[in-house]
């Protein structure tokens, strides 16, 4: 939900103050975890957007301390709760690595005899000072599907700075992309790896419809996740396992 390394003054993610912490309900802020569906029921049988990690508790497996570097191994396997909504025998793992960058994994494990599909996202949100002041870059040139217009196939040109709600899905993403805050005069670097797309999403206005969040907290937060969503999505043979990595460090803009 938090994380600022040594000299940073703001806080890397955006909370909504109005966040609700309860087992059931996803928290609006930090990196909640979209698995082992993104975006709506692919089966349309009434579950939950974005499936169910990011309700659930996760279990804390190991913390180890190595010099001024932490990390965190979180999580999550098949239960008899789980399988109300997902049949499959899994072992999800969260791994949370903090120093001067925050690397974050998520390693999905087949333990059933039939092979399983998944969509997943880090659904990222980043503070930023201004979202009219805000720029991602590295996306140019690049398609994306727009969910604002039916998930129509739209080209990128040039950089992204919203100006209205933005909800889009980058096909064959970069390793590599930027967010540039010229507010907080700062620069997140975001590198994924075993991510086939980028999702950028802002509600703009439409933040108000949301009773997690305040109307106006559009203006402090971009999403930019690293995902692998619609037809990037993952099939996971049996006693195999698929990792999906993302490394974020913030300089300031020279």
């Amino acid at each position: 939900m938090s994380y600022k390394s040594n000299g940073m003054e703001h806080d890397l993610f955006y909370l909504s103050e109005k966040a609700i912490y309860q087992q059931g309900k996803a928290i609006r802020g930090g990196v909640p975890v979209c698995w082992p569906w993104f975006g709506e029921d692919p089966g349309n049988l009434g579950r939950q957007a974005h499936g169910f990690a990011r309700n659930l508790l996760w279990n804390v497996l190991d913390c180890q301390l190595h010099d001024d570097i932490v990390e965190i191994t979180l999580g999550l396997e098949s239960t008899a709760t789980s399988k109300q909504w997902w049949p499959n025998e899994f072992r999800l793992r969260k791994k949370i690595v903090i120093g001067e960058q925050l690397d974050i994994s998520l390693t999905t494990e087949n333990r059933g005899e039939i092979p399983f599909s998944i969509s997943k996202a880090l659904h990222t949100y980043f503070q930023v000072g201004d979202i009219s002041q805000t720029k991602v870059v590295g996306l140019d040139g690049l398609d994306y599907l727009d969910k604002t217009l039916d998930f129509s196939k739209r080209t990128q040109v040039g950089d992204i700075t919203p100006f209205a709600e933005t909800d889009r899905v980058y096909l064959a993403s970069p390793a590599r992309v930027q967010i540039i805050d010229e507010v907080l005069n700062r620069q997140i670097n975001i590198e994924q790896h075993g991510a086939e797309n980028i999702v950028v999403w802002n509600p703009w206005t439409r933040a108000s419809l949301l009773n997690d969040m305040d109307a106006t907290d559009y203006q402090q937060f971009i999403c930019v996740e690293t995902a692998n969503a619609i037809a990037n999505s993952v099939i996971i043979a049996p006693g195999a396992s698929h990792q999906m990595q993302v490394k974020y460090n913030v300089s300031s803009i020279a």
